[in-house]
This record gives structure tokens, sequence and C-alpha cells, in this order.
């Protein structure tokens, strides 16, 4: 239904286009400080900068439709520390003409592939702020477990947002896709 295909310059106008919103609070919810409003062409070169190579940091992904080959969404396995075997989930963002068509479970269930089959870390770690409760909730049904919650974690104009820490193990997984 899914794949992950490497996100490249060629994609930067269209994520750009998903994540112009003027107020900053969507661009926050999805891009945390890593971008600084508005996004640019620049921001995205410097982002996929040195990733998507043999042993690489970061892995950074369009999702695209299979039936049709259509990019549907984003999202990028980053921070990847070998030594550790843990790495970060983040930038997920299902394109906003395909939102609600069940596309993002299928685009984590294949960056959890990526991550603990082909790249075997032993932990994969993410933030949701705490007002996404669907973002929450999937993560939860989808195996992670909460570890934290970090009060007024960020601020975003006049007012400070609270975030949620979980994670999965490489047992975690493993068990929820015994074959």
């Amino acid at each position: 239904m899914i794949k992950l295909d490497y996100f490249t310059e060629n994609d930067f106008d269209q994520l750009m286009g998903w994540v112009n919103d003027t107020s900053g609070r969507f661009f926050m919810q999805w891009s945390g400080p890593t971008f600084t409003y508005p996004l640019t062409r620049e921001q995205l070169a410097d982002y996929i900068y040195g990733a998507n190579k043999p042993g690489a940091a970061d892995f950074i992904f369009k999702a695209i439709y299979e039936k049709t080959g259509e990019t549907v969404g984003h999202l990028a396995v980053r921070k990847v520390d070998r030594f550790h075997k843990g790495a970060r989930l983040g930038k997920v963002i299902v394109a906003p003409r395909w939102r609600g068509r069940g596309f993002a479970v299928p685009m984590i269930e294949e960056a959890l592939k990526i991550a603990f089959e082909r790249e075997e870390i032993h932990r994969l770690a993410l933030g949701v702020f705490a007002f996404n409760t669907s973002a929450y909730e999937l993560y939860k049904k989808m195996g992670f477990k909460q570890e934290g919650y970090f009060r007024d974690f960020r601020r975003v104009g006049n007012e400070y947002w609270d975030m949620y820490e979980m994670s999965m193990l490489a047992p975690d997984y493993k068990n929820l896709h015994k074959k």
C-alpha cells in the first residue's frame, strides 16, 4: 500500500506547500525546533545533507501510495546512534488531501521496519505534543510506550506546549511483528 522512498530536492516544493501555516502553530507541531518558519529550500537542503546514505545518521523519506504513485506523506528516522542503537522518529505528516484515509499507520510501519530491521536499532523514540491526542493514541496503538511528560516543553507564541516522550524497543517491535 505504502512504500518509503528517499526524500530529495525534487520533493522540496511539495513539502513546503504542506506546511505553509502562517500562524506557525502547525509548523511547530510538525517540525519542532528543526526549522524556522517559513520553510525554505535552503533549510531543506541542510536537512537532507548527508542523509540517506549507508551508515548515515538521518534517513528522510517521502511516502508513496503504490496504487497511484502519488506522494502522500513524509517522515524521518533521524539521529541514528549506532553505538547506543537508538534513533528518533519524526517529521511525520500526511499530505492534506490524503488525511483521514489510513496512510499514517502503514507509513509508520515502514519506518519501523527500516529502524528495527535494516538499521538494527534497539530504541526508537519520538515526541508528540500533548494536545495532539490523535497522534498520541495512534502511537500507543502501534506499540509505543509513554516514557515521560514534559510540562511547558516548547514555547509557541504566548503559550507553552506540553509534550509526551514515547519509545518502542526492539523486543516490543519483535513481539508485535511475530510471523
